[in-house]
């Protein structure tokens, strides 16, 4: 017997043994939780909605839901074909301040958003060891593309949705059954009814069938037949795609197509942080060819395929209309990437010339790639995360030459680091994965601070104070006049802010957006007509940002100077309308003004009196009435001119001015001529176009 005694050895090793135990299962669960409160703190300095119609739309559906009246838009029904996105946003908005419901709505994005660690560490665990599988997690919320858990729309939920579904593709891929057979069209449905880009889940699980499948089709039949059937009727019957079906008529042109793939293709491997790339490459292809297990060969299946459909899907938007960077289609594949390096890294690292030359070509190619003409000199970019990233390194630096020899630069060392330190020395795989990912938060603390400054700016140019004015005054529901020239974009702050804002109206111009709207019409004594029927008493906040009018009621607020809220009686009548004018009273390049002066026609004047500034250039003016030409003339800086105009005072004898004005540039505001005075005179009648301005 020996004399030593091991009773407090073993109880050391088996403390020793529990704690690591513990310390890895509390790894993920708090990394969750570190991520969800950096990220839910992030979001405090995104101030407002600003990405519309996409934002409008899913806030106002969440409402919808939460006050119980299902998907509807404006008190009407509206069919949204992935509705699961504003059904989770929706508990944020029982709150009965808006203000504090859109700070718990980013929250509750944030958590959502973060959730995607679970997935990732569950797919990578089943193909790299432990603390591979938690790296992966880590940088499935490193990326900077979770800036868009801050808006209103679906990449919240869809991220670790689009992961759940991998997971349950690739196990249905591996391990064929009767149950797995259903549970692969039930995890498409769901995954589509969250974001319609994900359409393409089970065209990719066909394919992988294909490469996966040999030797055991039969097993794979049924839910292969599911599949199939599901994407057939998405794409087959009318409507099913609601708004979006659009898409799938799509034929962009093969020269911008291939532009596009480009660019997006290029623009992703900086989102996920470079170093991790070259060995992504590589360990994809051996999970496919040479696979350790058939788990890793489907997942390499669909990570391949899922990544070239999302940069094919992001080149045919941005050819056929965004014309732009879309790498917010292609962030969702960032934990595959990790996950097939580490799956490299396990088998030794293989091929090192071959990885190395990997890193030195691609850093090459990158540093042909102009960062600067894609941004030039804006600074924000809601679709490309790499864009302003760059953009913000470029103003920190005070040079976009500078930024962009950066960005060529640290590919080129990377790659040096890789030849110099090979992947097989313990704890290098490691620092690699680490760098990826700490060149993926460096972005994204870079696309935080600018969307603050972004979202800041939005608040303040379309904004009021406060936001929910109108909720805030007690003036009950009311509807928003859109009038022609309106500004979209504090039309829909206006309505993204205020739950008391009902429906939209518009007047003389196109809808505003693709949502339901009220038209209205002025019939031909000046009756306003909505929809077809006389208006009814009730609160009209009109936004006068392009246009003016003189409309019978009462002004009860006037939040900005381009929005004006009337009381109107029913029956309440146009006096006049003026398209063109803005609320300072300048005219850009085109002003036309109507009068109403009642049911039969009332002879008068158009009287019209223009300045111009002496810090401008001549302009040359035209003056029509009914759409003919009646005068030609000059005017010159300091001038000022009044005019008279006989006219027999019917309603489509509308007054014109038309001037040559040189454009802008970067697409700013055009300042024509200064209106001073603008009036229909008829008898002992005047209808003022301004009167509602002075």
């Amino acid at each position: 017997m020996s004399a030593v005694p091991t009773t407090a050895a073993q109880n050391a090793a088996r403390s020793l043994t529990f704690s690591r135990t513990l310390a890895r299962r509390l790894a993920l669960p708090l990394l969750f939780v570190v991520a969800a409160s950096y990220h839910a703190w992030q979001s405090v300095g995104h101030l407002t909605p600003m990405i519309f119609d996409d934002e409008l739309l899913y806030g106002k559906l969440s409402q919808s839901i939460a006050a119980g009246h299902g998907l509807s838009i404006r008190g009407e029904p509206f069919f949204f074909p992935a509705p699961l996105a504003p059904l989770v946003q929706s508990p944020a908005w029982l709150l009965s301040s808006m203000t504090d419901a859109y700070t718990a709505a980013k929250i509750l994005n944030a958590i959502v958003m973060c959730a995607a660690v679970f997935p990732a560490y569950w797919i990578a665990r089943r193909v790299v060891r432990p603390s591979f599988a938690l790296l992966t997690a880590a940088a499935t919320v490193a990326t900077p593309a979770m800036v868009y858990h801050s808006f209103l729309m679906s990449e919240a939920l869809a991220y670790p949705v689009f992961l759940v579904a991998v997971a349950v593709l690739v196990k249905a891929l591996a391990e064929p059954s009767r149950r797995m057979a259903f549970a692969v069209p039930a995890i498409c449905l769901v995954a589509v009814a969250t974001r319609v880009q994900f359409l393409i889940l089970p065209v990719v699980y066909l394919a992988a069938i294909a490469l996966c499948g040999r030797g055991a089709y039969r097993r794979h039949a049924l839910p292969a037949a599911l599949a199939s059937a599901l994407v057939a009727a998405l794409l087959l019957i009318p409507g099913a795609l609601g708004t979006y079906g659009g898409a799938t008529h799509l034929r962009p042109a093969i020269g911008p197509l291939a532009h596009w793939l480009l660019i997006n293709a290029t623009l992703f491997p900086y989102a996920l942080g470079l170093a991790v790339v070259p060995g992504a490459l590589l360990g994809v292809g051996y999970m496919l060819a040479q696979p350790r297990t058939k788990f890793e060969r489907a997942t390499a299946a669909m990570a391949i395929g899922c990544t070239v459909l999302f940069i094919g899907q992001a080149a045919m938007v941005s050819t056929a209309e965004a014309n732009r960077p879309l790498e917010r289609y292609l962030f969702y594949c960032t934990p595959l990437v990790f996950l097939a390096f580490f799956a490299y890294v396990e088998r030794g690292a293989p091929r090192r010339f071959m990885y190395v030359a990997l890193g030195l070509a691609g850093a090459l190619a990158l540093s042909r790639f102009s960062l600067p003409g894609l941004t030039g000199t804006t600074a924000y970019f809601f679709d490309g995360i790499t864009l302003t990233g760059f953009s913000r390194v470029a103003y920190l630096i005070r040079s976009l030459t500078n930024a962009a020899l950066l960005y060529e630069l640290v590919p080129l060392a990377l790659a040096l680091l890789a030849w110099v330190l090979p992947l097989r020395r313990k704890g290098v795989a490691e620092l690699f994965a680490a760098l990826a990912i700490g060149l993926s938060l460096a972005t994204g603390i870079g696309v935080y601070a600018t969307d603050s400054l972004a979202t800041s700016w939005a608040a303040r140019t379309y904004g009021s104070s406060p936001m929910n004015w109108l909720d805030e005054s007690k003036l009950g529901p009311a509807r928003h006049l859109a009038l022609p020239r309106s500004n979209i974009f504090a039309r829909a702050s206006l309505e993204s802010w205020n739950r008391d804002i009902t429906g939209v109206v518009v007047l003389a111009t196109a809808a505003p957006d693709r949502l339901p709207e009220a038209v209205a019409r002025v019939r031909t004594d000046g009756t306003l007509d909505i929809d077809g029927h006389t208006a009814q008493a009730q609160t009209l906040v009109v936004n006068i940002a392009g246009s003016a009018i003189d409309l019978d009621g009462k002004i009860v607020a006037r939040p900005r100077t381009d929005l004006v809220a009337y009381r109107i009686p029913t029956g309440a009548h146009v006096r006049s309308l003026t398209w063109g004018l803005a609320p300072d009273l300048w005219v850009g390049t085109e002003l036309r003004f109507r009068a109403w002066p009642g049911a039969a026609a009332h002879p008068g004047r158009y009287e019209l009196t223009l300045g111009l500034p002496k810090d401008k250039l001549p302009r040359k003016v035209e003056l029509t009435l009914a759409g003919k030409s009646i005068r030609k003339f000059s005017f010159v800086p300091g001038q000022v001119m009044h005019l008279t105009v006989p006219a027999s005072g019917s309603p489509t004898e509308a007054l014109g001015l038309y001037i040559d004005v040189p454009e802008t540039p970067l697409d700013g505001r055009v300042l024509g001529l200064k209106v001073r005075d603008l009036r229909y005179v008829t008898g002992k009648r005047t209808f003022d176009a301004l009167h509602r301005r002075r």
